[in-house]
């Protein structure tokens, strides 16, 4: 691609943040647009946690795992404190039929060359000595997984935009994208038409905004669908440490009670990630956030009496198929897509090969499986 080019990203949370820091490292017309603030939506709601653990079939395992081994690399590209922290997660299991489960799945996974051993309650206990894991039937450990504060990451990428020349507007949506048509047949972009009146010229669009996608692609003429996944999260305080060695902890899958996800960010703010076998908790409701943290405070004595700081709600962005959509559409070829669930531990890689595929005009053999085209065969 030409230096000359312009490259406009429409969204500002963290897939499109890392896809725009890996541009402005080689291209300086960039342009980001972000209706809200950068950060905020999925984002912000986002439990954030590094893994591949629950990722089937094995391909999208692979994928996954691929970028966790690339978040190190990226963080240190990015040269700041995003607040990553690496450790391991540890489950456990209350009932027979969840050990079988669980071990299953562990073997499984191990299998495919990922770390997760069984380990014993005494080992589990003398890990986290501060973990209630009552009543108790098997656990597992897996050493390399992560979070991350994904707050610090949208803004360090975007501070990294705009020092390279590169321009972000927040606050202001997408009305229109101008298009015109070719001699083949096809569209193509040739601006973005903001709510403010501006208009911005573009030789690449890329839509990054998450749910919202699916209303832009549409603008383009181009359809796909994502389902309605709600999620919610709920943040404390700061406490103090609540893990000795893992940095991220499930509750286990075979109660019929709450099931949560808990991680402490480095300012000591403890985030809790809550559903049911049905789903998230994450409607309007604010009796849930208070029954969340009584029920977390039976697992982890500490937290008892936590103060709520925020509870963070979004809309997950969620292809129909649960897989993501990456990659230049058949149809306008200057419009390149880029949605999808896991959008934290897919950000390093997905923004380093968009990077690749639209700068260099290659196509990533890893990422087709995930184009758009799949839902017209």
């Amino acid at each position: 691609m030409d230096s000359t080019s312009k490259i406009v990203i429409v969204g500002a949370g963290i897939v499109g943040s890392a896809i725009a820091f890996q541009l402005s490292k080689r291209h300086r017309n960039v342009t980001v647009v972000e209706a809200r603030r950068p950060g905020s939506g999925a984002t912000l709601a986002s439990y954030a946690w590094i893994n591949s653990r629950d990722k089937t079939p094995r391909g999208y395992h692979d994928l996954n795992r691929r970028s966790l081994d690339m978040w190190s690399r990226f963080a240190q590209d990015l040269n700041a404190d995003i607040g990553l922290r690496w450790g391991g997660e540890m489950r456990w299991s209350a009932s027979d039929e969840g050990a079988e489960t669980l071990l299953n799945r562990a073997a499984e996974l191990r299998s495919w060359g990922y770390p997760v051993a069984e380990i014993t309650r005494d080992v589990a206990r003398a890990m986290e000595p501060g973990v209630v894991m009552e009543p108790f039937t098997s656990a597992v450990y897996c050493g390399i997984e992560g979070h991350v504060d994904t707050q610090r990451v949208v803004r360090t990428c975007l501070n990294h935009l705009q020092q390279a020349g590169g321009e972000l507007i927040t606050n202001d949506s997408v009305a229109s994208i101008e298009m015109e048509s070719g001699a083949d047949g096809k569209s193509a972009v040739t601006s973005v038409l903001l709510s403010s009146g501006r208009e911005i010229p573009c030789d690449v669009l890329i839509l990054a905004a998450g749910f919202d996608t699916t209303a832009l692609a549409a603008m383009a003429g181009i359809e796909f669908s994502q389902r309605n996944s709600p999620g919610a999260t709920v943040v404390t305080e700061p406490q103090s440490p609540i893990f000795r060695n893992i940095v991220c902890m499930h509750t286990p899958r075979d109660l019929p009670d709450l099931l949560m996800n808990v991680r402490q960010f480095t300012d000591g703010s403890v985030m809790v990630h809550a559903g049911s076998h049905s789903g998230a908790i994450s409607d309007t409701s604010e009796d849930d956030p208070e029954k969340i943290l009584a029920e977390i405070a039976r697992f982890i004595p500490i937290l008892a009496g936590a103060k709520l700081k925020e509870i963070r709600r979004g809309m997950r962005p969620m292809p129909e198929d649960g897989f993501p959509v990456i990659g230049f559409s058949d149809p306008v070829p200057n419009l390149y897509l880029a949605v999808m669930h896991s959008g934290v531990t897919l950000a390093a890689l997905t923004g380093e090969f968009a990077a690749i595929e639209i700068l260099d005009s290659e196509q990533v053999d890893i990422l087709d499986p995930y184009r758009l085209e799949r839902f017209n065969q």
